[in-house]
């Protein structure tokens, strides 16, 4: 690209400099009050004065959709209620089922059933599939149901995610497969089918979860940590390919976090073999490891960082990795 050309696709322009300011729900409020019109004012006959009407109570949201995958629970599912509660429509994408080279069980048919119901319980609109994020097809057929159905696509959380623990030797090649193809292609082929969207719409938000282990080396999770290095290379180069389309792409690195991804029992028996039990792995981690000894996160702690990276507060961040790690980012090199 010449120094003209990348002058020209810098946010010179005043109106794509407005957008990425407003973003997604700028574009949603004006084009709602264009719809609806503006109240007509009333006068206080005692003063003279007119005064304002009051504008009707929204949310954040009010009017978005979030597409969510491994939205059934965990992290997922906690990013989709904390969305939902400030207004956006929810799609949840889940596998719902097991998967024979994951060791350990993963959400079911009833967790989606069970999630879908919550959302909706809020007020909002709730899709639920039951999807792969392995599979292109069924994601492209996923965000074109989306759009037919809510007619837009504001945020994409991109969340599936598996692990293996144990020695790097003797990881079987189905193991090690599966965790690359979903944590990693899947996210790849998830952000694929989102991206038409978004740039049609000339706005958008994609935050990414990655890892604590995508920022630190780990000897007991070195394909789990590799596919998260890897996904924040990923969201940096989305952001870098979207921003002239007004997409932002962040990342997300949680350190241990209350889900079940961690808190089973093939995880706790191989970093825990004497005492596999996860409080007891997180008072060693606090002990040992965690400068601000807090305990394991809660999913909804890492969610409403997601939410904030979806917000008007962070409409002109993008390309931006965060830590929410009790304070184990702090040992990172600047």
């Amino acid at each position: 690209m010449s120094r003209d050309q990348h002058r020209s696709s810098g946010p010179s322009d005043p109106t794509r400099r407005k957008l990425l300011s407003t973003g997604a729900i700028g574009v949603a409020a004006a084009a709602t009050a264009a719809a609806l019109g503006t109240p007509a004012a009333a006068q206080d006959n005692s003063t003279g004065v007119t005064a304002q009407p009051s504008p009707e109570p929204t949310s954040e949201f009010t009017g978005q959709c979030a597409f969510i995958t491994g939205g059934a629970r965990g992290i997922g599912y906690a990013c989709a209620e904390e969305l939902a509660k400030a207004g956006a429509n929810i799609v949840l994408y889940d596998i719902a089922g097991n998967i024979d080279t994951v060791n350990y069980p993963l959400a079911t048919e009833q967790d989606l059933a069970t999630a879908k119901s919550n959302i909706e319980a809020l007020g909002v609109k709730c899709i639920a599939i039951k999807g792969d994020v392995r599979d292109s097809t069924k994601l492209e057929e996923s965000v074109a149901r989306t759009v037919r159905e809510f007619g837009r696509l504001d945020i994409l959380v991109v969340n599936a995610g598996v692990t293996h623990v144990g020695v790097l030797d003797e990881f079987p090649d189905e193991e090690v497969q599966t965790v690359i193809d979903i944590n990693l292609t899947g996210a790849v082929k998830t952000t694929q089918a989102a991206l038409p969207i978004m740039r049609s719409q000339n706005a958008g938000r994609i935050v990414m979860i990655s890892s604590l282990l995508g920022r630190l080396g780990n000897g007991d999770f070195s394909v789990y940590a590799s596919t998260k290095w890897g996904l924040i290379g990923f969201a940096k180069s989305t952001a870098l390919a979207m921003a002239k389309h007004n997409v932002t792409c962040n990342s997300v690195c949680p350190g241990w976090v209350r889900t079940k991804l961690a808190d089973n029992d093939y995880i706790l028996n191989a970093v825990s073999p004497e005492n596999p039990n996860f409080e007891a792995v997180i008072e060693a981690a606090d002990a040992n490891y965690h400068p601000l000894p807090i305990g394991a996160y809660e999913p909804v702690d890492i969610a409403r960082v997601v939410k904030m990276f979806c917000g008007q507060a962070t409409a002109m961040i993008t390309g931006e990795v965060f830590d929410i790690s009790q304070g184990q980012n702090a040992r990172l090199n600047a």
